[in-house]
């Protein structure tokens, strides 16, 4: 492990000891964070897998919330930082399961097959696009042969459109979107090396919150995506 990465680690265990179970550990936007487990539901709901890995799962909260909804689906979620594991073991449910694994060592990673392996803005916490690679392809290793990835990550492509989008409405541009332990992904690198498809799930509430005004992501979560815009998107790879 280098030294950027065991930041990074580093970094998620601090979150883990400040928020506890709190939906904040893994996203300061609540209302977003609803809108990503709403998403990732309707996702599993259709493809009704039996099996699913929930990969940097941080302390279980989504992961829960999809088992509850999904009863007869056995989950386990991992995470690289032990902390959010430890916090995320505190409520035990029949139908999911807990453990340390880091996605870029093939080896500390549940054997499967899985119906559905799922991220959401795990890929994006390594630094650079080999690793990236790298730990994609160790996720899709585990998957059976008509199984789906589903890979909710921040996009690149997304921020600078947002931005451009800010300034036709003559509004400044919102620096830092990126943080310091993100390495956002490209579309188009994504389509040429893994075939993904790319779904703007976040559209409508992107546009209503950071174009329009903030306060209107009390509602803008529970609204359908409209159009190809928003910089939380989700990557299929597989069926």
């Amino acid at each position: 492990m280098n030294s950027t990465t065991q930041e990074i680690r580093n970094f998620w265990n601090d979150r883990a000891d400040t928020f506890g179970s709190n939906s904040k550990a893994t996203l300061g936007d609540t209302a977003l964070r609803q809108l990503e487990i709403s998403a990732m539901l309707r996702e599993l709901r259709t493809r009704r897998p039996a099996d699913v890995l929930d990969v940097g799962c941080g302390n279980g909260f989504s992961t829960r919330h999809a088992a509850h909804a999904l009863p007869r689906c056995k989950f386990i979620g991992v995470d690289y930082s032990p902390a959010m594991i430890h916090n995320a073991s505190t409520e035990s449910l029949t139908n999911v399961h807990f453990d340390v694994a880091d996605v870029l060592d093939a080896a500390t990673l549940p054997t499967g097959p899985f119906d559905v392996i799922y991220t959401q803005r795990c890929i994006q916490n390594l630094p650079q696009w080999p690793q990236q690679i790298e730990a994609i392809n160790n996720l899709r290793a585990r998957l059976r042969p008509d199984g789906s990835l589903l890979l909710m990550e921040c996009s690149r492509d997304g921020v600078e459109q947002l931005n451009r989008c800010r300034r036709r409405f003559a509004r400044q541009p919102i620096e830092n979107i990126e943080p310091w332990h993100n390495n956002f992904l490209c579309d188009q690198h994504m389509v040429d090396t893994f075939d993904a498809t790319v779904t703007c799930f976040s559209s409508t509430y992107m546009f209503l919150t950071k174009i329009l005004h903030p306060r209107l992501s009390r509602i803008a979560w529970r609204l359908p995506a409209i159009g190809r815009f928003g910089y939380d998107r989700l990557y299929t790879i597989g069926t």
